[in-house]
Formats: structure tokens, sequence, C-alpha cells
């Protein structure tokens, strides 16, 4: 008999949030912030996407948002069984007209990242998780069938009221809007509440 078991595997973490009621505010707060500040943060924004501050989830607005995330992050504490409490320390709003992405990146000196997604048409473009394991880009074999242990990518669908959170120290990347509408996510990273 010949068993599998998997060896230091990478979490991401799905949530779909019940956001009916505050959605469309966040969509006008993110347009207000735009107007306001229209050059941004240049990070890993390409194309012409914009990104804001991180202090996003400051703004009362955002405050059923930043409820509904706190409780997420809460179970997936809960979850893996972390001694320290974790919370939310930064967020910050990107919006990716036609034609932009994000290149690879992490979010060094955080515990985890998250993505929430406030507006995502269709072909928006999906956020891809990088496998961590970079000796198995060097040589790998041809798969007949695709699965989570053989890939070396990981593509999760851009859903208006998903989030997703992931280790901060996996890479990841989002690719290029191919629709007529902006793509509008909201970032966060988690850290100890003390350190």
């Amino acid at each position: 008999m010949i068993k599998c078991e998997l060896a230091f595997p990478s979490t991401i973490y799905v949530c779909d949030l019940n956001d009916s009621d505050y959605r469309q505010n966040l969509i006008d707060y993110t347009r207000y912030r735009q107007a306001s500040d229209p050059v941004g943060v240049d990070k890993t924004n390409m194309g012409g996407g914009w990104q804001s501050q991180d202090n996003f989830l400051d703004n009362r607005v955002c405050s059923e948002l930043k409820r509904d995330l706190s409780g997420f992050v809460q179970n997936i504490r809960e979850s893996l069984t972390i001694v320290e409490e974790i919370k939310i320390y930064n967020s910050w709003v990107n919006v990716n007209p036609t034609g932009a992405y994000n290149a690879s990146h992490t979010h060094p000196r955080n515990i985890f990242s998250g993505c929430y997604y406030l507006q995502a048409p269709e072909n928006s473009g999906n956020i891809i998780f990088h496998s961590p394991l970079i000796a198995k880009g060097m040589l790998d074999a041809t798969y007949k069938d695709f699965s989570i242990v053989t890939a070396n990518n990981l593509i999760y669908p851009a859903i208006a009221g998903r989030c997703y959170i992931f280790p901060s120290w996996l890479v990841h990347s989002v690719q290029m809007n191919r629709s007529s509408e902006d793509r509008i996510s909201m970032s966060f990273n988690i850290f100890f509440d003390k350190f």
C-alpha cells in the first residue's frame, strides 16, 4: 500500500462574506479615495493599477467589513491553535482597470495576508498562488492529471464578496484585467497584537 502525506502544506483560507448590505458603500468610498489621491501608492500595481494608502479599514464606513474580517481572522487563529493574539494591522484598496495587473510579491514582516474582492467582473483577473517549493521548478515531471500536489501554481477566482487569507510569505500575483470594468479589491496584513 502506498500512502501520500502532505508535509509542510501551505494554507489558503476562503470565505464568502455576507456583505451585500455594505459592499456598494465600500466601492463608493474607494472611488472617493481614488479621486482624492489620484496618484496613490506605487508597489506591485502594474499597467495603470491604483493603490490607496494603507489605512483603508480605519474609516467608519468600513466598520462592518472590519468586524467580519476580524471574525474570519479569529476563526483561523482558533483552528490553528495559535497562542498569541493576532489582528489586522494595515489595509489598502486596489483598483485595476483594463490591462492592469499585480506583479508577483510577498508581504514581509507579517503572519498572514488577505485579499477581499469588492468588484470582480468576469475576466477581470484572478489571484495566482505560486508554489514555495523553489527547487521543484528546477526540474519537474509532466503529469497526466493536475492536482494540488503536482501544481506549481494555483489559480483562485476573483469573486465579489470573497476573501482569501494566506501566509504572508506565499508568493502571489494577479492576472491582467481583460474586462472593460475595474476590478476592485482590498488587501490587508495580519500580525501579532503584541510583539
